[in-house]
């Protein structure tokens, strides 16, 4: 705030504190918020083009989104609690880990549409199974074991249609060339 002032004083021999100028701002309806950055090199006219080239729904339904977690005996343990200033915060607890389990799903605006449960922690090979059988390739069509109705497991699409947008988070095992290789003939 010391820059406004020293502008004021040396550019226009006008002397004010920093207070005056927090209370005339505010009295104006502006407020301090943080910064959104935004890159000087960007083109807004080829940032309108490729928006609009994108040909996306307005229900969000060409979006699968796939996420992964895990659960033992020691995810809902707190890590924080309170007590006197002079006293430790204790909390009685197992110590023991117990089994470990890791769920991968993947969900859709109409809800989930496939998820796998594996022992353990899941690795890349793990998932890429998870989206080859479950999310790419259509397995099965249940008239062919009895039943009357006709459902096929979840399966993406080529782009613009329903289900054709998968969306992963930066987690190191979904770094894996075979994986976008895989999703990428999908999509042809």
């Amino acid at each position: 705030m010391d820059a406004p002032c020293t502008f004021l004083a040396l550019k226009h021999n006008i002397f004010v504190s920093t207070t005056t100028i927090s209370h005339n701002l505010k009295e104006a309806g502006l407020t301090r918020k943080h910064l959104h950055k935004l890159a000087t090199e960007c083109d807004e006219v080829l940032h309108k083009d490729w928006k609009q080239s994108l040909c996306f729904h307005d229900d969000g339904s060409e979006f699968v989104c796939v996420d992964e977690t895990s659960k033992n005996e020691h995810t809902y343990a707190r890590r924080f609690g309170r007590a006197m200033s002079v006293e430790q915060a204790i909390l009685s607890d197992v110590f023991v880990r117990g089994d470990r389990y890791s769920l991968v799903a993947a969900i859709t605006v109409g809800g989930y549409i496939a998820s796998a449960v594996v022992p353990g922690s899941l690795d890349s090979f793990d998932f890429y199974n998870f989206i080859a059988e479950d999310m790419v390739s259509c397995l099965f069509d249940c008239k062919q074991l009895g039943s009357s109705d006709v459902e096929k497991l979840p399966q993406m699409n080529p782009f613009p249609a329903e289900r054709s947008v998968l969306v992963l988070d930066n987690c190191q095992i979904h770094h894996n060339e075979a994986l976008v290789e895989l999703v990428m003939s999908a999509g042809k």
